[in-house]
């Protein structure tokens, strides 16, 4: 086993060409089931959350967006450190601790008895939940061949779409068959088998002589990777309309009793997982710039229909939009944030670039709650349509002001 981080571009002028490498090699695939299982384990909390608090424990709109975005806080102060370490001690052991770590938390959410114990768990979790992504997105990309980041980004993508679908509907079913308890448990052995499968990744913690002697941006031990700041305040806009499906969607079918969440969160993860496996070449192919434009419009098109639409019908064809319009967002965004980022930069990259998961639920659930208590719940999925759309002019900035930065079409 060779011990620290090998670059692709040292890969490629050893084995021929990036076209030619074979990109699911068993490391790949073992690392792809255990991001289902720990997506599906996170996720399952999503629809649980708003209903505990609403029912159980008599929470408010707004403290139910507060009880959504609150592990943001802590999750912004732990990612740059997390980055640090998979630098530092490799990708394996931030996955492997983070994920056994975050199924604790995930399970202690049934023992709030009030809505600040609520808000102490949700802030142990955000400073958890975040080492399993930045492991494993980093160790995507240092698996994959240069000219091949964004297709293995896609492909790892399908597991963790896999397991958001999975993951909600698997939360609703348990709770509304035995009790919240018993959900919350269900979600955290799903994360407990993630971190099980992913003690059999490769030890790849780098040497601490090889690791002394490089330099990192600036030459300096940095936390924040300026290469990916645009990039993730970019992503921050369009993941909005992740909170808005996920924490009001809920509310809004029980408020017109329209039946179960569930399916229509299956059919969100659906489509995004068949758009992802028949486009995975599309961030390669066509580019940052045009990727992202096309994205964002989608996302924003989607939350408008289940906004204005207010029936089933409605909301499964608003979230059919929301999927294929917006499947691209985050692989075309990550494939960016790294590029040209040096292997030993890297973590700290993409936990640069992850902050926008925190930051879009800790500042849009609030004001998404906000504008729900004052206009309806539907007035949530306006909201997130036009923070995707706010997004565009900073991604036209970027454009032109660093157009080095984005990964050309090809």
């Amino acid at each position: 086993m060779v011990r620290g981080f090998t670059t692709s571009a040292q890969n490629r002028s050893t084995n021929g060409s990036a076209s030619d490498q074979k990109l699911l090699t068993p490391s790949f695939l073992l690392l792809t089931v255990s991001g289902f299982f720990a997506l599906a384990g996170f996720s399952s909390t999503l629809p649980l959350v708003p209903r505990y608090v609403d029912g159980v424990l008599g929470g408010s709109k707004v403290e139910i967006g507060l009880a959504l975005g609150v592990f943001s806080i802590s999750a912004v102060f732990a990612r740059p450190m997390v980055g640090r370490l998979g630098d530092e001690r490799g990708r394996r052991f931030i996955i492997v601790w983070g994920t056994a770590l975050t199924a604790v938390t995930v399970t202690a959410h049934a023992l709030a008895s009030s809505i600040w114990l609520m808000y102490l768990v949700r802030l142990a979790m955000g400073a958890t939940q975040g080492a399993f992504f930045v492991g494993s997105a980093t160790m995507v990309n240092d698996l994959a061949p240069v000219e091949r980041r964004g297709e293995a980004t896609n492909y790892f993508s399908v597991a963790v779409y896999g397991g958001m679908a999975i993951g909600p509907l698997m939360g609703e079913t348990v709770q509304k068959a035995t009790s919240f308890g018993w959900a919350f448990a269900t979600g955290g052995l799903s994360l407990a088998i993630a971190s099980v499968l992913a003690m059999c990744l490769p030890n790849d913690r780098p040497d601490p002589a090889a690791l002394a002697s490089r330099v990192t941006d600036s030459g300096k031990r940095i936390l924040l990777h300026r290469a990916a700041i645009v990039p993730g305040l970019i992503l921050m806009g369009g993941l909005v309309t992740f909170t808005a499906l996920n924490g009001f969607m809920p509310l809004y079918i029980e408020e017109l009793d329209l039946g179960s969440a569930g399916p229509v969160l299956l059919l969100y993860g659906l489509l995004v997982l068949l758009m992802r496996i028949a486009g995975s070449k599309a961030p390669d192919r066509f580019g940052t710039f045009r990727m992202t434009v096309v994205s964002l419009i989608g996302q924003a098109a989607g939350m408008f229909v289940m906004g204005i639409w207010a029936s089933q019908y409605g909301l499964f064809a608003g979230a059919a939009v929301l999927a294929i319009g917006g499947s691209f967002l985050y692989p075309t965004l990550l494939t960016a944030a790294v590029f040209g980022v040096p292997d030993n930069e890297r973590a700290r990259a993409v936990s640069t670039f992850s902050l926008a998961f925190e930051l879009s639920a800790g500042l849009g659930g609030p004001i998404l709650g906000l504008s729900a208590k004052e206009w309806g719940t539907q007035a949530a999925f306006y909201g997130a349509a036009i923070a995707a759309l706010l997004s565009l002019p900073l991604l036209a900035y970027w454009a032109v002001a660093k157009p080095d930065a984005l990964v050309p079409p090809r």
